[in-house]
C-alpha cells in the first residue's frame, strides 16, 4: 500500500524538483550580481604596500623607487597604498579581488587585459591571502591588467570589505564611492549584460 502511494507521488516530486532546478538555473545568474554594504559607500580605509614596487598606473605613470601616485608614500621596495588609489579623472574603476591560487581569477585574467588594453578600462587589484612571489609569477605570465594591486596577504582588507570569495569585482566611480559588486569570473556576456549598461545608464543621466 505504502509502495502503491509512493508511486503515485513520484512523479509529482520529479515535476517540482525539475520546476525547482530550472528556477535555479534562471536566477543563478541575476545572484552573481551580489548584495554589498559597501553600495553608496568608499572602500574602507586601509593603507598597504602594493604586491610589486614596480606597477603601472594609468596609461604613463609608473609606482617605482622614483615616483608617487597621489598621496602614495614608499616603503622599501613598495609603494604604500591608500583609498587615494581609486580617486582618478576615469569615470570609473574596476577593484578586483584575486589570488594566484584562485582557478577561477586565471580564467578571467584574459578578460582583464582585454578591458585594460583594448577597452581602456581602468583596474585596480587587490590580492588576497597570496605569497608575493607566486603573485608576481601570474602576472609576469599572464600579463598584468592592474594599474596597481594592493597586497592583501592577511584578507584583512577584504574582510573589511566583506569579499565573500574570489574573484570579486566592484565597480567604483571616480571618487572610489562603490556602484556594485559582481562575484565570479568577468567575462564578455557578463560585462555586456551588467557592466557596461549600468555604466552608459549613470553617464546618461
Amino acid at each position: 500500500m505504502l509502495n502503491n502511494k509512493f508511486k503515485l507521488i513520484l512523479p509529482s516530486l520529479f515535476g517540482l524538483l525539475f520546476v525547482a532546478a530550472m528556477m535555479f538555473a534562471l536566477t543563478s545568474q541575476e545572484e552573481q550580481v551580489t548584495p554589498s554594504a559597501l553600495v553608496g559607500k568608499p572602500i574602507p580605509a586601509f593603507t598597504a604596500s602594493s604586491l610589486s614596487a614596480t606597477e603601472r598606473v594609468g596609461n604613463n605613470e609608473r609606482i617605482d623607487n622614483n615616483e608617487l601616485v597621489g598621496n602614495n608614500e614608499l616603503l622599501g621596495n613598495s609603494a604604500l597604498l591608500d583609498n587615494s588609489i581609486f580617486q582618478t579623472d576615469k569615470n570609473y574603476t574596476l577593484l578586483n579581488v584575486w589570488a594566484s591560487w584562485c582557478a577561477v581569477c586565471q580564467s578571467e585574467h584574459g578578460f582583464l587585459m582585454k578591458l585594460a588594453g583594448k577597452d581602456g578600462m581602468r583596474i585596480v587589484g587587490l590580492n588576497y591571502r597570496d605569497d608575493r612571489a607566486d603573485a608576481n609569477h601570474v602576472l609576469s605570465a599572464l600579463g598584468n591588467p592592474y594599474v596597481a594591486t594592493i597586497f592583501d596577504p592577511d584578507g584583512k582588507i577584504a574582510l573589511d570589505m566583506g569579499v565573500v570569495a574570489t574573484p570579486e569585482t566592484y565597480l567604483l566611480d571616480n571618487q572610489g564611492i562603490v556602484l556594485f559588486r559582481y562575484s565570479g569570473a568577468l567575462d564578455e556576456t557578463v560585462w555586456q549584460h551588467y557592466f557596461k549598461p549600468f555604466m552608459q545608464l549613470l553617464t546618461n543621466k
